[in-house]
């Protein structure tokens, strides 16, 4: 059974490496002109994509007054600081809590 799993992942792998190259090979059949005008409208759509999402997030941002972006922030760390203590074990142990609390390990000896 692993060997038949083996055997189908090495498949599809190649498979997959070998659409890439299908796909480069048809890039370089193109002639030079047609290659420039595919560059540049790939330019362009990118450029696009990147100023709608400029715009999108900048906009949601900036129509957030002052207070209540700051009160995001700290429910946000109140949030991430609970998380962090619910993931860590309870150290009742005094013996592991050495060095001046800044991290995992054994401090200073």
């Amino acid at each position: 059974m692993k060997r038949l799993f083996a055997l189908a992942v090495l498949l599809l792998s190649l498979l997959g490496s070998a659409g890439g190259v299908w796909a480069q090979g048809y890039w370089r059949d193109l002639p030079p002109e047609e290659r420039r005008q595919l560059r540049q409208q790939m330019r362009e759509h990118w450029q696009q994509e990147r100023e709608i999402r400029r715009e999108e997030g900048a906009l949601r941002w900036r129509d957030v007054p002052q207070e209540d972006r700051r009160r995001l922030r700290d429910e946000m760390r109140e949030q991430r600081a609970w998380q962090e203590q619910r993931e860590r074990p309870n150290r009742a142990d005094p013996r592991e809590r050495r060095g001046d609390g800044r991290g995992e390990g054994r401090g200073w000896r």
